[in-house]
């Protein structure tokens, strides 16, 4: 016979259709009560606010339909569930797992809490494709480079099913002492004007999150190989800050590509791999959980990174005098969002030509990106600064001339989000202060007034990494 209530704590899993924890639970008790806990300790970046506010209300929404209510709360989670123990009665506590080195220390901890008052406590890992423990090498150790790894984890991946909702959920109408409305959160009090520009990109919530993937398999997923590098054309899925709140299911994510017939072999492994990346850092990060904050490489301690605010406020706003990054910077600003490829070019010219600490790149994409994540954001910085685990080697200094030549060859994504360069000939738009004074005059703009010269010199900064690379070895 089925327990009469049990408790789902909604953290970074904000839906209903293939959630384990509320698979379990359903399985187990007659009703669900939900709960949210906003952790005022843990860290959330400003943008991800926005995001976190508009879910909790979709999700809110969607759990009224399906006749229960949500109880969300703000403040310590271990305080707020040992008062619910106090006050409630039901026989099961559950959540999917998290991985960042916070959330297993404070879950640890409320897992103790629960089991000490008598209540049967469970979690489940509805997060990622594979947990950081269950993927080692033949020595029986975890992998630090990625395509071993991939490749192991996707043979893992593909003998699981994906495991859908076979009972009812049936949440609970109960309201809990001391919860709030999502309004007094407060997430979206700061910052109302920019938020504002944020909004018209982004559709929060499961329900969007379904269409987003539905939509991009239908239309675009058969192009990802070619396109996925390509900022001036719209190839990619979008998907990451559903991921990250847990809008989605990763699993159904690699299920419905690697099941879709359309999508051919080659697109199709491209894309899976892009998800393992999201795996892997997290198998990172479980590994080196002070790799938020230092390098991977104790060598990197050493680095003599230069501090100058003044051209970490240039990077920030897009003024570099650099187009691609100058784009990509504004494109983040303005939408919450950045091509990957693009992500890769702004962060080595803050890393290798700025030689800016990678930190401070990855606190300011924390802060602004919608799906600022604690596990792919550090390990990305890592990497591209060449002090992570499986890193870009720190010699590899992109060139951001040759990489938007490449990759916007027309110009259209720089002319996209730096509109001084609009009307620039195609031959300079990646490179203005080289173009002739009398084609500056024929355009009437001029380098220094209608648009920055560049910040540092690129062959010079280039030849200053390289030789401060050398000091660690």
């Amino acid at each position: 016979m089925k327990a009469k209530f049990g408790i789902h704590w909604f953290r970074q899993d904000l839906r209903i259709e293939n959630n384990p924890s509320l698979i379990s639970l359903s399985e187990k008790v007659q009703q669900v009560i939900p709960i949210y806990i906003f952790d005022t300790n843990q860290r959330i970046g400003s943008v991800s606010k926005w995001w976190l506010e508009k879910s909790i209300s979709s999700l809110s929404l969607n759990i009224s339909k399906h006749g229960g209510k949500l109880n969300i709360f703000m403040g310590q989670p271990e305080k707020i569930i040992s008062s619910i123990i106090k006050e409630e009665k039901f026989d099961l506590f559950s959540w999917n797992r998290l991985y960042d080195p916070y959330s297993i220390n404070r879950d640890t901890k409320i897992k103790s809490l629960i089991s000490t008052a008598k209540i049967e406590c469970e979690s489940h890992n509805g997060y990622l494709l594979n947990e950081p423990w269950n993927i080692k090498n033949k020595s029986g150790s975890f992998f630090k480079v990625f395509t071993p790894y991939w490749r192991n984890c996707d043979q893992v991946i593909k003998s699981n099913k994906l495991k859908k909702n076979n009972v009812k959920i049936c949440f609970a109408k109960i309201k809990i002492n001391k919860e709030i409305n999502i309004e007094e959160l407060n997430l979206t009090t700061n910052n109302k004007k920019w938020l504002k520009k944020i909004e018209k990109n982004w559709h929060p919530g499961e329900i969007n999150a379904q269409k987003k993937l539905k939509l991009y398999i239908l239309d675009k997923a058969n192009n990802y190989s070619n396109g996925r590098d390509r900022p001036d054309k719209d190839f990619t899925s979008k998907l990451s800050p559903h991921l990250h709140f847990g809008e989605i299911s990763p699993f159904q994510v690699y299920h419905d590509i690697q099941n879709d017939k359309k999508i051919n072999i080659l697109n199709k492994n491209k894309f899976l791999a892009e998800l393992g990346w999201r795996d892997f850092s997290y198998n990172l990060l479980y590994h080196y959980p002070t790799m938020i904050s230092k390098p991977i490489q104790n060598k990197f301690n050493k680095f003599p990174w230069i501090k100058n605010n003044k051209h970490l406020n240039l990077w920030q706003k897009g003024i570099t005098g650099i187009p691609i990054v100058d784009a990509g910077m504004r494109q983040l600003y303005k939408t919450g969002w950045m091509h990957n490829r693009v992500r890769m070019i702004v962060g080595s010219f803050l890393t290798k030509n700025l030689l800016l600490h990678w930190k401070h790149g990855e606190e300011w994409f924390f802060d602004t990106l919608v799906d600022a994540d604690v596990g792919s954001n550090s390990a990305g910085w890592q990497w591209i600064s060449g002090c992570g685990a499986d890193a870009s080697p720190y010699f590899r200094i992109f060139n951001p001339i040759l990489q938007g030549q490449k990759f916007d060859p027309n110009g259209d994504y720089v002319r996209e989000f730096v509109p001084e360069l609009k009307k620039i000939p195609t031959k300079y738009i990646h490179n203005p202060w080289q173009m002739p004074l009398i084609d500056q005059e024929t355009y009437k703009f001029k380098i220094g007034e209608n648009y920055p010269s560049p910040v540092v010199d690129l062959k010079e900064t280039r030849e200053r990494a390289l030789s401060a690379f050398k000091t660690i070895n």
